[in-house]
C-alpha cells in the first residue's frame, strides 16, 4: 500500500533563499540629527521650476492643439 507520511509536507520555509540569516539591531542610545538639519538647500534654490513646468505645459498644449487641427 501507499505510505501516508510521504504525502505530508516537510517543515521548513517555502523558499530557502528568502530565509533571514542576520538580525539587525539599531542603536537607540545615540540620537541622529533631524533630516531638516542635514539638508543642503540654499535660499531661493529651486524657485525657477514652476516657471519651467509652465513653459513645458504651454508648449505641450500648443503642440497637441496643432496636431489635432
Amino acid at each position: 500500500m501507499s505510505d501516508p507520511t510521504r504525502d505530508q509536507p516537510k517543515e521548513g520555509p517555502l523558499n530557502p533563499a528568502l530565509k533571514s540569516t542576520t538580525e539587525t539591531v539599531y542603536d537607540t542610545k545615540h540620537p541622529s540629527p533631524p533630516p531638516i538639519d542635514t539638508t543642503s538647500a540654499r535660499e531661493g534654490e529651486g524657485e525657477g521650476w514652476p516657471i519651467a513646468w509652465l513653459i513645458v505645459t504651454v508648449a505641450g498644449v500648443a503642440l497637441a492643439i496643432y496636431l489635432m487641427s
